[in-house]
């Protein structure tokens, strides 16, 4: 059975070296969306990923740390990045977000509000994809995540230095449904673990009845480039030589299942894909089916 829509979703974006997402990449500074999905099925709308909250983007401390990670790599923050469309509003800033909730108005552009979501999927807890958690519990909506994503947040390694925010997901309000490895979570929707760039990150498949499978690899792959050149992600938190032999795994696992099931692949970081991809806004008839 397959889901029966889907819109892909913009949040805002941030300045960063490539290097974080290509293992061995060049430190050059690009600009990576934050992107999420939302698909329709026959038990209501499962949204993936949140992006940033707008405290955090308005945060000195946000500001800080990219800034200090940018320096130290030799860049003089004040020099503006190239960005494709949409065009930051400032290309010397670090991060930019949709105004006001970045969330509540990515979801506004298709049509949906926060309390239309049935189920929300958070692929990992770093602060670019976790930040939407709390309008989500104020909603009353439900927050799938893996059990492992879950355990690594809670053993204090995952820092604000490492670009966590515990704010995010550490109010008691939040409904949150612990997963266990793969997981079909409705009609056409798949949860796939693929650990490595954290302990307990997790993918998305989505198969409709018109344009077939797609994968959502999260930050397991951020980039066309991971693809094409068969490397995988360019960091991981958690501080283990098992990680990186976890993200070669799931990177190689994502890659046959794109073969196996001729999958449409979004990269969690790709503005090229992502702008691709995008489906005109607007809720009622539209949507990738």
């Amino acid at each position: 059975m397959t889901a029966t829509r889907m819109y892909l979703l913009q949040f805002g974006a941030e300045r960063v070296p490539k290097s974080l997402s290509l293992r061995g990449g060049p430190h050059d500074l690009v600009w990576e969306p934050f992107s999420g999905v939302v698909v329709e099925t026959t038990e209501g709308w499962i949204l993936f990923d949140t992006g940033m909250a707008r405290e955090t983007h308005d945060a000195d401390a946000t500001d800080r740390l990219y800034r200090d990670g940018a320096m130290a790599l030799g860049h003089d923050p004040r020099v503006a990045t190239p960005a494709m469309h949409p065009a930051p509003p400032d290309p010397t800033a670090f991060t930019w977000g949709l105004p006001g909730d970045p969330l509540v108005a990515a979801l506004a552009r298709v049509g949906l509000t926060p309390s239309d979501i049935a189920l929300a999927v958070i692929s990992h807890l770093h602060l670019d994809h976790s930040g939407g958690i709390p309008t989500l519990a104020r909603a009353g909506v439900p927050v799938a995540i893996q059990a492992a994503e879950l355990a690594f947040a809670h053993s204090g390694r995952a820092t604000f230095a490492a670009g966590f925010r515990v704010e995010d997901w550490s109010t008691e309000s939040v409904d949150w449904r612990p997963l266990d490895g793969d997981t079909e979570i409705a009609p056409g929707v798949e949860v796939l673990f693929t650990p490595g760039h954290t302990p307990g990150h997790s993918s998305l498949r989505v198969d409709l009845p018109e344009t077939g499978t797609w994968i959502f690899p999260a930050d397991a792959a951020d980039l066309g480039q991971n693809f094409l050149d068969g490397v995988t992600c360019g960091s991981c938190a958690g501080g283990d030589p098992s990680d990186e032999r976890d993200a070669d795994r799931s990177f190689r696992r994502l890659r046959h299942d794109a073969d196996r099931l001729a999958a449409r692949v979004v990269p969690g970081h790709d503005q090229i894909v992502l702008t691709a991809a995008m489906h005109p806004r607007g809720g009622g008839g539209g949507g990738h089916r």
